[in-house]
């Protein structure tokens, strides 16, 4: 029997045809040698303002939302997969991720989309730029911004290295040089359109924790590059220590593959002094390194791991790692990547699906909370609870919301 076409098929007709060809392919002198950050860059799609529309008009079946976009756009859009440079810890590293760019001739701020967790290489931004979640974040440059979509280190042209998993100052490096090499691809490529130093900031999950984390950042270290106009971050788990003490007192976690996912990036890269087996059960330790390879889905992941807490981790971590000595490393590098509340300027909107189970609403009410205290305006800074929503159900309201919200401020 033939069910009803699904949200994706029907957008995948209406898609154009995937380029792949480099922006520089009859140029024998490499334009980007004398660049910083920007190293290469190729185009992998066209996206006509029509087909533009016909995609949001079908969307809009599903989420009323993506039709409000429909009247904002302006123009079709080309979308690169560039390479650049930036660090880890100190030591070069070529990253990648998507840029963005509308056709018509105009002067654009930059949107920049931190994306939620993800284990498949497969499923980076540069290597699967069709993804129907990328494609409505690719959608918006349609309504006047340059967007920018990072891998992240440890996918896209980077993928030999692990994921450093909610690692904060990476994390942060990466988008800030990707940011950065927007200017150098303003003059060497869409040389149609001037890009401005002006940000909007959209993230959830990960994404948002990520996004959070680069609006504190750019506001006490980097205001003077760039000017954040107005940030949105959806059900990011900002403080991981109140992540981790949530979990444990659970009898069951949905999302074992989250909670693999730090301890493998931790001790991969030495912010946990502590081995695996120092917070698993042997059956579950011996098997997260090999589980993070960028071969093995989310659900996957899960399916080798247990949603049972004392099953998964073992009797001795669970009594100490709220105070035990053994685990005081485990705390600090927590501590260390978590984002504390500061006295922000900037609009800040925080969202969160009140059913979510994967990442607790507790997380955003307490970041929420903490940024007041710290001297935020309740009337720059506001927590919408997203009413019956679970993690997943949230997420495409949360960027819609998002998109909306930055309108305010252009």
């Amino acid at each position: 029997m033939k069910g009803k076409p699904t949200l994706q098929t029907l957008l995948l007709l209406a898609l154009p045809l995937l380029l792949m060809q480099s922006c520089r392919k009859d140029d024998p002198v490499d334009p980007f040698a004398d660049n910083k950050y920007l190293v290469s860059c190729d185009i992998e799609l066209v996206r006509t303002k029509e087909n533009i529309i016909n995609v949001l008009t079908i969307a809009a079946t599903q989420y009323q939302a993506a039709g409000e976009i429909i009247p904002d756009v302006i123009s079709g859009v080309d979308v690169y997969s560039v390479t650049y440079n930036t660090e880890f810890r100190g030591k070069p590293v070529l990253a990648s991720g998507l840029i963005c760019a509308p056709m018509a001739h105009g002067t654009y701020p930059i949107l920049s989309f931190q994306n939620g967790t993800n284990t498949l290489h497969s499923a980076a931004p540069t290597v699967d730029p069709q993804n129907l979640g990328y494609q409505m974040i690719e959608y918006i440059a349609s309504t006047g911004y340059v967007v920018i979509i990072p891998d992240y280190l440890g996918f896209g042209v980077s993928s030999a290295m692990v994921h450093p998993y909610l690692h904060k100052e990476s994390t942060v490096q990466s988008v800030l040089d990707m940011l950065r090499a927007v200017a150098e691809f303003d003059e060497d490529v869409a040389k149609n359109i001037s890009v401005t130093t002006d940000c909007y900031l959209l993230g959830y999950s990960q994404g948002g924790w990520a996004t959070m984390a680069l609006l504190k950042a750019i506001g006490e270290d980097y205001s003077s590059e760039f000017t954040v106009k107005a940030a949105s971050c959806g059900a990011g788990p900002y403080d991981l220590m109140l992540f981790n003490t949530e979990v444990i007192k659970l009898t069951e976690f949905p999302m074992p593959v989250f909670l693999g996912y730090i301890a493998n990036a931790y001790t991969t890269y030495n912010l946990y002094p502590n081995a695996l087996t120092d917070m698993f059960n042997s059956q579950y330790a011996s098997v997260i390194p090999g589980l993070y390879d960028g071969l093995h889905s989310s659900e996957q992941i899960n399916a080798q791991l247990t949603t049972s807490i004392s099953e998964l981790f073992n009797a001795d971590y669970l009594a100490g790692a709220e105070t035990g000595q053994k685990y005081q490393g485990i705390r600090n590098a927590l501590r260390d990547n978590s984002i504390s509340g500061w006295d922000c300027d900037v609009p800040l909107l925080m969202l969160h699906g009140t059913a979510d189970s994967y990442v607790m609403p507790v997380i955003s009410q307490s970041h929420y909370n903490a940024m007041i205290d710290a001297g935020t305006s309740p009337t720059t800074c506001s927590y919408v609870p997203l009413e019956g929503l679970d993690h997943s159900e949230a997420a495409a309201p949360a960027l819609f919301a998002g998109y909306e919200f930055f309108k305010t401020y252009r």
